[in-house]
């Protein structure tokens, strides 16, 4: 609860908060399955920022445990270290404080994949229940399942097309006398999710209509989200490296599932970034099999660490990593706030060393050996950098827009409006939340959901200025009135502006390819997400009260 809800998040929390209140269920565009848990979770606790976004919190910690379902493919070190990297990744983190359903999906998706590994290894046909759960799960969490289930699909029937050894047909053969069981599971686990038990019967129509509400993303533009590769470039560096790292190795070793994963993870961020209404978020579709190789390659890294005589001859070289990877931070952060060339000149510097101590460490001992070392300096510092760009996106800035994983958020400006409105009610009722006003707002919208505690409110579509002391607009003008908020003076109401979201544009942070190059603001931003100008506001809330003429 620590950011506002956006404007989506609050439109699921509204449906539900309306649904609890009897003021009619809702029809189209939703989540069915983030309808019937927040439902449940206002009956009995009452709504807040907080508890609307308590299901998805709780389903991301079931998320960071899915890795034990890998443990045979990537090793229990393996896994345990994928289960971790899910715990504090930053893409993850900011999909479980999201009312979206993307963290939904991504528990879903992982439960069915792991479900089928681990019945492949057993025989045993509740692995495939468990794999029938969680397709039920996605589908009735969010449009993203199929884009989901679409790479992991394709990613499949692309290895077993370029490495033909019969593992499809295989699979198939060992599956097929339990498909009407998958298909029976799946359905009726579908029908409980989406209908909660059947208290929400339309909601498994609107269930089946998510799939054309994806495919309509690839005919519109969802609002310029950053595309998947900048995402995990930005937030999942260590992800990132040692997931290509996971895959080279699988490349070598000849490691179908490894090369699998890989396969998903390209064909994931493809899709993503060649998808005009993509979400931020879905680079999920990339950063779950990334984790999956990411606790592969460690798993390979530990193996090999505990051979003989590699902490005494490796445990020397790491410390220097990891203290020259510090000392390039710090340089980049000096270059940050000065601009000079000179600092630049010594991050290039610090980076050639980087390299010119890598190459002697190999002479001076085995080239696996360096490597490793090199690979346990690195990943601690692209850890600290992973860490820290998660405290920041979901903690520290959770509504700044300069955030790419913050999407578009609501400023805290909203809740100002609130406090305003409370103490107002106080000073003329005696209670926080009986003051009489009117606001324009549709239904399900960002006012209503936090306006929808005034007893005494009004809610309206269209604002026809009347007998009404005090009034909430989501523009800046009354009606009738000709120049904003002079014309509002001349029918006698004062107003006071409150924000309620800001945009940003990334171009103002781009480097100017020049010798020497000046990215001051690019490395600024990437360290500290500060930009050379301010957030504009794009949309505003304006609180009017009625103004008194002399003798009244």
């Amino acid at each position: 609860g620590a950011a506002p809800l956006s404007a989506g998040e609050a439109h699921e929390a509204m449906l539900a908060w309306r649904a609890v209140t009897g003021q009619g269920m809702p029809e189209t565009s939703y989540s069915p399955l983030l309808l019937v848990l927040n439902t449940l979770l206002f009956t009995l606790f009452g709504a807040s920022d907080a508890l609307a976004r308590l299901w998805p919190a709780l389903l991301g910690c079931l998320l960071a445990l899915t890795p034990w379902l890998f443990r045979r493919p990537v090793g229990r070190v393996g896994a345990l270290a994928a289960g971790f990297y899910l715990a504090f990744s930053p893409t993850a983190l900011a999909a479980s404080r999201r009312v979206d359903g993307a963290v939904v999906v991504a528990l879903g998706g992982m439960a069915f994949l792991g479900g089928v590994v681990r019945f492949l290894d057993s025989d045993r046909r509740a692995w495939l229940t468990l794999s029938a759960g969680g397709l039920a799960l996605a589908v009735t969490g969010s449009p993203s399942a199929y884009g989901l289930f679409l790479t992991m699909g394709l990613s499949w029937l692309l290895l077993a097309w370029v490495w033909p050894d019969g593992g499809v047909g295989r699979l198939w053969e060992r599956v097929r006398p339990h498909l009407g069981h998958v298909l029976l599971v799946a359905g009726l686990a579908g029908l409980v999710l989406s209908t909660g038990l059947g208290w929400n019967l339309p909601g498994l129509g609107v269930a089946g209509g998510l799939l054309p509400a994806w495919i309509a993303r690839f005919g519109r533009d969802a609002g310029g989200a950053a595309s998947p590769l900048t995402v995990l470039a930005v937030y999942e560096p260590l992800g990132l490296l040692f997931g290509l790292v996971g895959l080279v190795q699988a490349l070598q070793r000849g490691d179908r599932p490894g090369v699998l994963l890989g396969l998903w993870a390209g064909l994931g961020a493809l899709l993503a970034a060649l998808m005009p209404g993509r979400m931020v978020l879905d680079a999920l579709w990339a950063l779950l099999p990334l984790a999956a190789l990411t606790g592969s390659a460690i798993e390979s890294l530990v193996r090999g660490l505990r051979e003989r005589g590699a902490w005494l001859s490796e445990g020397l070289y790491a410390p220097v990593v990891v203290v020259l990877w510090i000392h390039l931070v710090l340089m980049l952060g000096r270059y940050a706030v000065s601009g000079s060339a000179a600092d630049l000149a010594l991050v290039l510097l610090t980076t050639a060393l980087q390299v010119l101590l890598a190459m002697i460490f190999a002479l001076a001992m085995r080239v696996d050996g360096a490597l490793r070392a090199l690979g346990v300096g690195t990943g601690i510092a692209l850890l600290a950098v992973t860490l820290s760009a998660g405290w920041g996106a979901v903690y520290l800035r959770p509504s700044d827009p300069r955030e790419l994983l913050s999407g578009t958020p609501t400023d805290l400006g909203v809740r100002d409006l609130v406090r305003t409105l409370r103490e107002r009610s106080w000073r003329e009722t005696g209670m926080p939340q009986a003051l009489a006003f009117t606001y324009e707002a549709p239904a399900d919208s960002l006012l209503a959901w936090y306006l929808r505690d005034f007893s005494a409110a009004r809610r309206v579509d269209s604002l026809d200025v009347g007998t009404e002391d005090t009034l909430v607009t989501a523009r800046r003008d009354l009606p009738g009135s000709s120049a904003g908020t002079e014309g509002a003076e001349e029918m006698a109401f004062v107003g006071q502006d409150f924000v309620l979201r800001r945009r940003w544009s990334p171009v103002e942070v781009g480097c100017a390819w020049e010798w020497p190059p000046q990215c001051g603001a690019t490395v600024k931003w990437l360290l500290f997400r500060e930009a050379p100008s301010v957030p504009e506001v794009d949309q505003w809330a304006v609180l009017w009260l009625h103004q008194p003429a002399v003798g009244e």
